[in-house]
C-alpha cells in the first residue's frame, strides 16, 4: 500500500517524477506510473488497485491534465472511494465540469512550494517522517547570478550611509543592463542587512553564486572604495581592489568596478551593453551626490521623504540642467506626492513638463513614460494614459518595468481583466518580483479569475514569507501575508494573521486589513478596522467609498447600524474637504 497516488498528464511526467522523488525523500511512499500505463488502450487494473490501496491521491493540475480522460477517471474513482485528494497547481486552470464535483471545496497547494505540499498532506492525515532531503528543481536560467552586498560605511563620521547605499544602487542599475547576468535588485541588498545567517547559506537559499562585497570611506571630498568579487561555490575572490580619489572621480571608479565584475565573470558585452555600462547621467559630481541623497530619502516612502527628495533633486537640476535622470526622478516624486498626499493640480503640471524635458534630453530614457502615464490617468485623460503606457512597452519590451507600468495603468483605471497579461509578462521577465505578484493576485481576484488568483497567491506566498523574515515590521507585507493566505483558501490562518493587524499605525495598511476582514465575513471587525484606517490618515476617497458600497464585501449588511453610519459620516466629511 502506498501513501500517495500521483495522477498526472503524460506531458507533465518530468514534474510528476520530480515530485515523487521529493516526497519519497520526506519518508512518504508514492505510487506513480513509470510504465506509461496511460498510453494503453484500456484503463489498467493496476491503476485501479493503486488508487484503492492509497491514502491520498495527488492530482497535478495543468491544461493537459484537466483535458485528460484518464486523469478525470482517476480523480472520480478516488472521490467515489472516499480517498483524500490534494490538487496541486502546475499552472492556473479552470476545472472542467467533470472534475468540479470531486474537487469542490478542496484546498489546492502550489507545486512550487514543497513546504505547502507537506503541510497540506499533514492536514489530510499523512505526516512526513522527516524534512525533505531534496528540493524542487527550478527551471534553469543560463544567466550568471550576482548580488551586490550592502557596502559598509567606513567614514570617520559614520553618516555617509546614503553614499554607500547609492554606490550599491548604481552598480545594480549598471549591471542589470548586462543580459547574461541575473542581478538581484536593491530590495534584496537592503534585506541582507537584516540577515542573521551565513553568506554560504544565504547563497544556497537564494540561488546566487557571485557576490560583490565592499566598503566606502568618505571624508569631505575624499573617497576610498574597496570592493571584491566573490565566487561562493569555490570560495575564491575573482578580484579585489581599492581605489582612492575625490567625488569628481566617482564616475570613473564606478565604471571601473563594473568593468572588473564583467571581466571577472568572463562575460562578453554587446556594443549597446558597453555603452550603458559607461553611462553616468551627469558629469557633475555635486549634482550626482544630491541625486543619491534624494534617492535615499525617497526610499522612506513617506510624505516628508518625498518632499525632501524633491528639494534635493531640484538643487541637482540647477547644477546640471541637462540631467535627464534627475528630471524623471523629480517627476516621479511629484506624482507620488499627488497620489498619496496632496491633490494639487500644479504637481501634475510640473511633473508633465519634467517628463517631456527628460525625454527631450534623453530619448532613450523610456522610464519617463511611466510617470507620464500616471499624470494623464490622474487627470482623467484615459486614452493618453494608455497610449503612454503602451509606448513604454513598445520602446522597451524586454524591460519588466514597462509591462508593470501597463498593468498598473489598467489596474488604476479599474480594468483588472486587461491588467493580468502585462503583469504576467512582467513576472516572466522578473520572476519572484513581489510587487508584480501582488498586483497579479489583486487583479485576478477583481476579474473573478479564481484559478489564476489562487495560483499566483500560492506563487507569491513564499516570497512574502521570506521577505518578512528580513523585514518583520513591514506593515504592508504583514497585511499581504494574511491576504495571500485567504486567497490560498487557508481562511482560519488568514483570520488569525489578520487579528494581529488591528493595531497597525499606517492608514493604508489598516484599510487593507479592514478589507480582508470583510472578505473573511467578519464585518464588525472590518468596520472597526476601517474606522481606524481613517483615523490614521487614510484619505483615498475612491477606496473609502468603494469599501462602503461593495456588496461582495458584505459590509452593507451593517448599513443600519450606528457603527456603519458613523464611518459613513467620516467619509462624507473627508470628501467635502477635498
Amino acid at each position: 500500500m502506498s501513501d500517495i497516488f500521483i495522477s498526472y498528464s503524460s506531458k507533465d511526467k518530468d514534474k510528476a517524477d520530480q515530485l515523487s522523488e521529493l516526497l519519497a525523500s520526506a519518508g512518504l511512499s508514492v505510487w506513480v506510473d513509470q510504465q506509461n500505463i496511460h498510453a494503453a488502450s484500456s484503463w489498467s487494473e493496476e491503476i485501479v488497485k493503486a488508487i484503492d490501496d492509497c491514502h491520498t491521491l495527488i492530482v497535478m493540475l495543468s491544461p493537459s491534465s484537466v483535458a485528460s480522460h484518464n486523469v478525470i477517471k482517476e480523480v472520480s474513482l478516488a472521490s467515489e472511494k472516499r480517498k483524500k485528494i490534494l490538487p496541486l497547481d502546475l499552472e492556473p486552470v479552470e476545472l472542467p465540469q467533470s472534475m468540479q464535483y470531486a474537487l469542490a471545496g478542496i484546498q489546492r497547494a502550489p507545486m512550487t512550494n514543497i513546504d505547502a505540499i507537506i503541510r497540506a498532506l499533514g492536514k489530510l492525515g499523512l505526516e512526513a517522517t522527516q524534512a525533505p532531503t531534496l528540493k524542487l528543481v527550478k527551471e534553469t536560467d543560463a544567466r550568471k547570478s550576482l548580488m551586490i552586498l550592502p557596502f559598509e560605511d567606513m567614514s570617520p563620521t559614520g553618516d555617509n550611509g546614503w553614499f554607500a547605499d547609492g554606490l550599491g544602487a548604481e552598480l545594480i542599475s549598471a549591471l542589470s543592463n548586462v543580459k547574461s547576468l541575473r542581478v538581484s535588485d536593491q530590495q534584496a541588498t537592503k534585506d541582507y542587512k537584516r540577515y542573521q545567517g551565513t553568506l554560504p547559506n544565504y547563497a544556497k537559499e537564494m540561488s546566487i553564486r557571485y557576490f560583490i562585497q565592499g566598503s566606502v570611506r568618505k571624508f569631505g571630498d575624499q573617497i576610498k572604495i574597496t570592493s571584491s568579487l566573490l565566487d561562493i561555490e569555490s570560495g575564491d575572490h575573482l578580484w579585489q581592489d581599492s581605489m582612492k580619489g575625490t567625488m569628481d572621480d566617482i564616475f570613473d571608479i564606478q565604471e571601473t568596478v563594473a568593468q572588473k565584475v564583467v571581466e571577472g565573470l568572463k562575460v562578453h558585452l554587446a556594443s549597446d551593453e558597453k555603452k550603458k555600462l559607461a553611462e553616468h547621467g551627469t558629469e557633475n559630481a555635486m549634482a550626482y551626490e544630491l541625486y543619491m541623497k534624494a534617492y535615499e530619502y525617497s526610499a522612506h516612502s513617506t510624505k516628508e521623504g518625498f518632499q525632501l527628495a524633491v528639494q534635493l533633486i531640484s538643487e541637482a537640476i540647477k547644477l546640471d540642467t541637462k540631467y535627464a535622470l534627475a528630471y524623471n526622478f523629480k517627476a516621479t516624486m511629484l506624482v507620488a506626492l499627488y497620489r498619496g498626499y496632496d491633490r494639487a493640480a500644479a504637481l501634475l503640471d510640473e511633473a508633465e513638463i519634467l517628463c517631456k524635458d527628460a525625454l527631450r534630453l534623453e530619448p532613450d530614457l523610456f522610464d519617463a513614460y511611466y510617470p507620464l502615464s500616471l499624470i494623464y490617468a490622474f487627470r482623467g485623460q484615459i486614452d493618453a494614459a494608455e497610449e503612454a503606457s503602451k509606448e513604454f512597452v513598445r520602446k522597451d519590451p524586454q524591460n519588466y518595468y514597462s509591462h508593470f507600468a501597463l498593468g498598473f495603468f489598467y489596474m488604476e483605471t479599474s480594468q483588472p481583466a486587461k491588467a493580468i497579461a502585462p503583469f504576467e509578462e512582467a513576472v516572466r521577465l522578473k520572476p519572484g518580483n513581489i510587487a508584480c505578484l501582488i498586483n497579479l493576485v489583486t487583479n485576478c481576484d477583481a476579474a473573478a479569475e479564481s484559478a489564476k488568483c489562487r495560483h499566483w497567491a500560492s506563487a507569491a506566498l513564499p516570497h512574502i514569507e521570506r521577505y518578512l523574515t528580513f523585514n518583520p515590521d513591514d506593515e504592508t507585507m504583514q497585511v499581504w501575508h494574511a491576504t495571500l493566505l485567504f486567497h490560498c483558501d487557508r481562511r482560519d490562518e488568514a483570520h488569525a494573521a489578520a487579528m494581529k493587524l488591528t493595531n497597525l499605525k499606517d492608514g493604508s495598511t489598516l484599510y487593507g486589513a479592514a478589507y480582508l476582514f470583510a472578505s473573511l465575513g467578519d464585518y464588525s471587525q472590518a468596520l472597526r478596522t476601517f474606522r481606524k484606517s481613517i483615523e490614521a490618515g487614510f484619505k483615498s476617497i475612491r477606496h473609502l467609498k468603494e469599501f462602503l458600497t461593495d456588496e461582495n464585501a458584505g459590509v452593507l449588511a451593517l448599513a443600519d447600524t450606528e457603527e456603519f453610519e458613523a464611518v459613513k459620516r467620516m467619509v462624507e466629511e473627508l470628501e467635502s474637504k477635498m
